[in-house]
């Protein structure tokens, strides 16, 4: 909540210049392994953002053991090494680091007198981490309320994961137009222009299937039920069987395989071109008129 892994990182690599200090490895050659690029770039940086309070106290540490190496006459040249290591790649010390790791998370640490006096006092809270728990805080606290809605819950049974990116991520498809994207989400979203829910927005003044003439336009009429479109069906019809599903509200809008397949439906039934629109509205007409 007040801090990142970032300065995780920046600990890890002050915490071994501590022991790069004890006279057992002073005048030895080190190479400390980082994995985190952003830790190691922190020091060719101007050491001003949040957090680099701690490279700043590296580099104080590496100057302090130069200086005890020359007074000592020790090698000239630099001794101390931070070179980044792919993590998790079976090394020794990256195995070693990720048990000692494990242990402090449990809550086994080191004495606070064998720390560096740096580390001995609480942090500085990292702005960034504050802002970070805060949009995670409001995140979760939108989720809640979008599950509790009345359309979150309708979402739910089409997609339980829901919210999440999955659904962002399958109507991001190159292959799909940008108006196909819409019109997908929009019947996830019940604000499809269809005539049942252009009805219940007076948009319209009923609510019939203008394709095949049913009481009701709804959502689960236009893509399963209308006769009228069976043809244009079919595609859905034959992949559902080929991937051993049903045919059903949730299948075509809560599985990605059928993003496209449905998509093409949508462009092959014409129902939401401006002509398709229009011709609609028109036979909306004429069914009222004939009924009147």
């Amino acid at each position: 909540m007040e801090h990142t892994v970032h300065e995780a990182e920046l600990v890890g690599i002050l915490l071994a210049m501590h022991m790069l200090m004890s006279p057992k490895y002073r005048r030895k050659s080190a190479m400390i392994g980082v994995d985190n690029q952003a830790a190691i770039k922190a020091f060719d940086s101007d050491l001003r953002s949040p957090g680099h309070h701690l490279a700043r106290e590296v580099e104080r540490m590496a100057a302090k053991i130069e200086k005890e190496r020359k007074k000592n006459k020790a090698h000239t040249r630099s001794l101390t090494t931070i070179r980044w290591t792919a993590g998790h790649e079976g090394l020794l010390g990256n195995e070693l680091a990720d048990r000692e790791a494990k242990e402090a998370a449990k809550g086994q640490t080191s004495e606070t007198k064998y720390l560096p006096r740096y580390l001995r006092k609480p942090l500085l809270t990292n702005p960034a981490a504050i802002r970070m728990a805060h949009a995670e805080a409001l995140k979760e606290k939108w989720k809640t309320e979008w599950r509790n809605a009345s359309r979150g819950k309708d979402m739910s049974k089409i997609d339980d994961s829901t919210p999440s990116s999955k659904f962002l991520n399958a109507i991001s498809n190159p292959k799909l137009t940008r108006a196909a994207a819409s019109k997908i989400a929009q019947l996830r979203l019940r604000h499809a222009p269809l005539n049942g829910y252009l009805k219940r927005i007076r948009k319209v003044d009923n609510a019939r299937c203008p394709a095949c003439g049913d009481e009701e336009e709804s959502i689960e009429h236009f893509l399963l039920k209308c006769p009228n479109y069976a043809h244009e069906r079919w595609p859905l019809a034959q992949l559902s069987r080929k991937k051993g599903l049903r045919l059903t509200l949730k299948t075509l809008l809560g599985d990605q395989w059928f993003v496209l397949p449905l998509a093409a439906f949508i462009h092959a039934t014409g129902r939401f071109t401006e002509l398709g629109e229009q011709t609609a509205t028109q036979i909306g007409d004429a069914m009222q008129r004939h009924s009147v």
